[in-house]
Order: C-alpha cells, then sequence, then structure tokens
C-alpha cells in the first residue's frame, strides 16, 4: 500500500499482520519526512521506501526493517524489540545512519 506523505518520497507500510496505533502511524510519517528532507539536494521523487513490521511470536519481539531504494544504491536496516514502537525508533535511526554515510560518499564523488 504506497503512500504519499504529501511531499514527494514514496513509501509502503507492509504489517506483517502488525496492529500499528495511530500514533505510531503519524510518528513513522514523521521520520519519513526527516529522510525526505536529508534527501532534498538528492531528488527525494527518485526514491521509495519499504517498511515491513513483523511479530516474531518465539522471541516475544517485534522486528522493523526498512529498505531505502535511491539511484542506483539501497539501503538496509533492521532492529528487533520487544515494544513495537523502540524497534521502528531504532531502524530510522539506523537508517538516518546509513543515508548519512551514502550522503558523504556521493559528496566526495561529486568533488573528484
Amino acid at each position: 500500500m504506497p503512500k504519499e506523505n504529501g511531499n514527494t518520497l514514496r513509501y509502503a507500510i507492509h504489517k506483517g499482520g502488525v496492529n500499528i496505533p495511530d500514533a505510531l502511524e503519524k510518528a513513522i510519517a514523521r521520520k519519513v519526512d526527516k529522510v525526505e528532507e536529508r534527501l532534498k539536494r538528492y531528488h527525494p521523487d527518485a526514491a521509495d521506501l519499504e517498511i515491513r513490521l513483523e511479530r516474531q511470536e518465539k522471541l516475544n519481539s517485534f522486528d522493523c526493517a526498512i529498505q531505502l531504494r535511491a539511484f542506483r544504491e539501497t539501503l538496509h536496516s533492521r532492529k528487533s524489540s520487544p515494544e513495537l514502537r523502540v524497534a521502528v525508533d531504532k531502524s530510522f535511526d539506523a537508517l538516518m545512519k546509513e543515508l548519512d554515510h551514502y550522503r558523504v560518499r556521493i559528496n566526495k564523488s561529486l568533488q573528484s
């Protein structure tokens, strides 16, 4: 179910049978906005973000996997936690770090 958050970055949430509270959906939309803000110089309309949520019954935890396809790169993050909100927060934090490293590489290549 692709969504548009009022901006140009397309994203999809695959719930995997997980019930997502409205407050968490709004928090995810804000985090997607932050990703888009970091991509602003690099044409965020050329990127797709996929968020997969799963419940691991045996481990009593939630998984949040995020995949960002931008240009020729694909950035991944995957985190687990007993609480869904914490798994989402940690996964977006890891994605932001990956995105920062990507932006540094792009900027260096443009200067060469």
